[in-house]
């Protein structure tokens, strides 16, 4: 971070940045506030299930834990409680010469054969946005809390959240659906001619019996494209987000449809 220099006031940093830095996993222990060991799953434990779940994670310009993480391995009945766990950890926002960045570093919540849950952190794989080109995970070394970071605290329960119809996923024990039938969408003529290709960016529900409703918007690419991302995803068949008591439940969802020329 840069001080200003005689007879400068330092203005407000930018907290729109849609930019991303890697953090040294020592470094975000130290702007750790808040963190929650995950409880281990009693059907995990009856099993006899351990092992690490490992979470790419990006933390927000605000030091919480935004929508971009992604779970890179791990055992699927460990999975939904380490992410519950994680969600819940705050950070002191990272700062880059006064411009308040996204920030990334992957997380390792280990489930240890004794029933108890740890937490190390470790380098993040991908680039970021500052020249760190990320680092392959088989030369990545863990770094364990340090005696000067907060102690973790026993997850916080959440309650699964209920929407204008439906559920959030990843929150309260709420799944996410998988798209099992997905043909792609066909090209308007208005977009081939121009030849416009990209993403439209849908938001909707997948209902408890695998299909899309509540079809919207969030990211147009006009020129046809987006109705014919509605129309196809309309038609598209999902295995559906299982809840809690182990049901299917409806919930929301962002789904990015790709058009592309050939």
């Amino acid at each position: 971070m840069q001080n200003s220099g005689p007879g400068e006031t330092k203005g407000a940093p930018n907290t729109e940045s849609r930019r991303i830095q890697n953090v040294a996993p020592e470094e975000m222990w130290n702007r750790v506030t808040e963190c929650f060991f995950p409880q281990y799953p009693q059907l995990a434990v009856d099993t006899h299930i351990t092992g690490t779940v490992n979470i790419g994670l990006g933390v927000t310009p605000q030091g919480d834990i935004g929508d971009r993480f992604r779970v890179l391995d791990g055992h699927p009945l460990l999975i939904q409680s380490a992410i519950d766990a994680i969600r819940q950890w705050k950070f002191r926002p990272n700062e880059v010469q006064g411009e308040v960045t996204w920030s990334r570093v992957r997380v390792l919540v280990r489930f240890n054969a004794d029933g108890t849950t740890a937490i190390d952190l470790a380098p993040a794989i991908l680039a970021d946005n500052f020249g760190d080109p990320g680092t392959p995970k088989s030369a990545a070394t863990a770094f364990p809390r340090p005696s000067s970071a907060p102690v973790c605290k026993p997850v916080k329960a959440q309650a699964p959240k209920f929407v204008d119809g439906a559920y959030v996923p990843l929150i309260g024990g709420v799944g996410v659906p998988k798209c099992i039938e997905c043909p792609n969408p066909s090209y308007s003529d208005e977009a081939r001619a121009a030849k416009v290709f990209g993403s439209v960016v849908l938001h909707f529900i997948v209902t408890e019996e695998g299909h899309a409703t509540n079809i919207q918007v969030k990211h147009s690419l006009g020129h046809g494209l987006d109705e014919k991302a509605v129309e196809a995803v309309g038609n598209w068949r999902f295995k559906p987000a299982v809840g809690p008591e182990d049901k299917p439940v409806p919930v929301w969802v962002d789904f990015e449809v790709t058009f592309r020329i050939y």
